[in-house]
Parts: C-alpha cells; sequence; structure tokens
C-alpha cells in the first residue's frame, strides 16, 4: 500500500508538471495568435479607417498589408471607396406588383396596402418610373460616422426629389422632352443634400431608366402620344408648305411691283417728252403762227394720206365738171 501510494503521488505530481507546461506553451500560442491577429491587409479598392478606443487615429489606411493593436484595442474598417455601386429607386413601378421584388419601406406599404405606390404628375396623373443612380465613397469617416445608413438616406432624399419634383410638371412635358432636366434638376439637389448632410457619398451618375404610365392605361397614353407626333410632323409639313410658298409669292408680288414701277416710269417718261415737246411747238407757233400752221398741216396730210384710196381735187368753184385723180400714196412725200 504504501508503495503504491508513492506511485500515485509521482503520477499525479508528473500530470501537474504536464499541464502546467501545456498551459503554459498554449498560453503562449494563444498571446502569439492574439498579437499576430492585429495583421491585415487591405486591397488596391479600399482604404481602411483606424479607431483606437472609438477614437480615430488613421483616417485613411492605404492599401496593403498592416499591423494594428489587437482587438479591443484597436478596430479597422475597410470601406471599398474605388467600388462604383449601384441603387435602383423603384419606389413608383408596376414592378412592386410582384412581391418577390419588394424590399424596404414599399414593400411593407405593398403587403399592407395592395396598392402600388404611384407617383402624381402636377396635372393629377400618375406614373411608374425607374431611377437608377451610381455612387462611390469619397469620404470614409463621414460615410461611416456621419450619418446611420447613408444609402438608405440617398434612398429617401432621391425619392423626395423625384415626388416633389414630379407634382410640378405636367405628364405631357414628363413623357417627352421634359425627362433631361428632370434627371439634371435630380441630381443637381441629391448632390447638394448629400453634401449638406456629410454623408461621405460621391454621385457619380443618375438616369431615369424608364418613366411611363401604368399598364392599365398605357395604351392610351401612347394613343395620346402618337396623335402628338402626327400634330407635330402635320405641323412641320404645313409651316414647311408655307416657308416654300410665302416667299415665292413674295418674290412674285416683288417682281409685279417693279414691272409696274418701270411701266409707269416709261409712261412718266412718255408723257414727259409729249409734254415737252408740245411746249416746244407752242413757243416756235408763238414766234411764227403761219408756218407753224402750215408744217402743222402737212404733218397732218403724211399721216392722213396713206390711209385714203383715192382723192378727188376740185379746179375751182366755177360749174366746171370735178375730175378725179387716182394718185398714188406714194408720190407724196
Amino acid at each position: 500500500m504504501r508503495k503504491g501510494g508513492v506511485i500515485h503521488q509521482a503520477l499525479t505530481k508528473a500530470g501537474r508538471q504536464l499541464i502546467h507546461i501545456y498551459l503554459k506553451w498554449l498560453f503562449i500560442l494563444a498571446l502569439v495568435i492574439y498579437c499576430l491577429s492585429g495583421i491585415y491587409q487591405i486591397k488596391g479598392d479600399a482604404v481602411g479607417v483606424l479607431s483606437r478606443f472609438g477614437k480615430i487615429v488613421e483616417p485613411r489606411v492605404l492599401p496593403g498589408l498592416h499591423y494594428k493593436l489587437p482587438w479591443p484595442i484597436d478596430k479597422i474598417d475597410i470601406v471599398p471607396v474605388r467600388e462604383v455601386k449601384t441603387l435602383v429607386i423603384r419606389d413608383f413601378s408596376s414592378g412592386f406588383q410582384d412581391e418577390a421584388n419588394h424590399n424596404g419601406a414599399s414593400g411593407v406599404f405593398f403587403r399592407k396596402t395592395k396598392l402600388v405606390p404611384y407617383c402624381i404628375t402636377g396635372d393629377n396623373n400618375i406614373i411608374a418610373i425607374t431611377l437608377v443612380i451610381k455612387y462611390t465613397i469619397d469620404d470614409p469617416v463621414q460615410y461611416l460616422y456621419g450619418i446611420t445608413n447613408p444609402a438608405y438616406f440617398m434612398e429617401c432624399c432621391t425619392a423626395d426629389l423625384i415626388v416633389h419634383h414630379l407634382a410640378c410638371l405636367e405628364i405631357d412635358k414628363i413623357l417627352t422632352f421634359g425627362k433631361k432636366q428632370l434627371e439634371l434638376d435630380i441630381q443637381t439637389e441629391l448632390i447638394s443634400k448629400l453634401a449638406q448632410f456629410n454623408t461621405g457619398i460621391r454621385l457619380t451618375f443618375l438616369e431615369i431608366k424608364e418613366i411611363t404610365p401604368p399598364e392599365k392605361v398605357q395604351q392610351y397614353f401612347d394613343k395620346v402620344i402618337n396623335a402628338e407626333v402626327e400634330k407635330k410632323k402635320v405641323l412641320n409639313q404645313a409651316q414647311g408648305k408655307y416657308n416654300r410658298a410665302v416667299p415665292a409669292a413674295r418674290s412674285e408680288a416683288n417682281a409685279i411691283v417693279q414691272s409696274a414701277r418701270a411701266y409707269k416710269s416709261k409712261k412718266i417718261l412718255a408723257a414727259e417728252g409729249q409734254a415737252a415737246r408740245f411746249s416746244s411747238r407752242y413757243q416756235a407757233y408763238k414766234k411764227n403762227p403761219e408756218a407753224n400752221l402750215e408744217k402743222i398741216y402737212l404733218d397732218f396730210i403724211k399721216t392722213l394720206y396713206p390711209k385714203l384710196g383715192e382723192i378727188r381735187v376740185v379746179k375751182n368753184r366755177e360749174h366746171d365738171p370735178m375730175t378725179t385723180l387716182l394718185i398714188p400714196s406714194a408720190t407724196i412725200k
């Protein structure tokens, strides 16, 4: 019994020493693993924000292999600043009729009300809209610690801007030429709001992918739009015909006016010439009336003679028979 008790004590002591050694190496191993847990790597499309006991000590840790003090001393948040993220706003899209596509508040709204959340225009029409936003993280610190869930905040701001701007526009303008201006207005105001609330988000792209009336009335809107297109086509054709006809008519009118003015000038000049000749003859007549009367008589005979067929000459006033002379008109000059 005594010998067995000694052996038992020896085994117990050896076991305790062995456990002590194992625990010691286990503690050393855990300590090494704990210290090595501070090693971390940041990929090329991201940066890190290093904080110590909640206080930021390095706002922009560049890509590469780094070391930080193990948890809970240091904490590293890796933010993909070069990744372009996409956000699709379908709050007013008919796609929400499929419950599988629902997410966020809009999905809850549909499930509770069974109503599709369309958007109302300024002339009390309803439309469905799908808007695509692409953005990057510009300031990692603001993105992590500025406001809670910046992406959701941007989504809410975008939906609010859509409602506000569409309520100020008529549906014809929204569906036709007003789409680009609407995009520009929403983008400008959204950038301002993101900067105002320090979200750390930089907007890179915004596009209204689809803006349509509700599916049930789509065909009627298509007819209205086609009618508007046809109206513009007819107006353009009429305007083109007007542009061709009016200049031609004006050109013809100008030609007629110029011809009338030329005719007027010609008649005036002819009348003035005749008046000048008459005045000249009158002045000459006043100087020598007999000679002018004879000249006038001879000019009249020259004008009248070619029209006469025969000439009867009476010799005197006595009772002699009258002689008829047939004198060719060419003998009188």
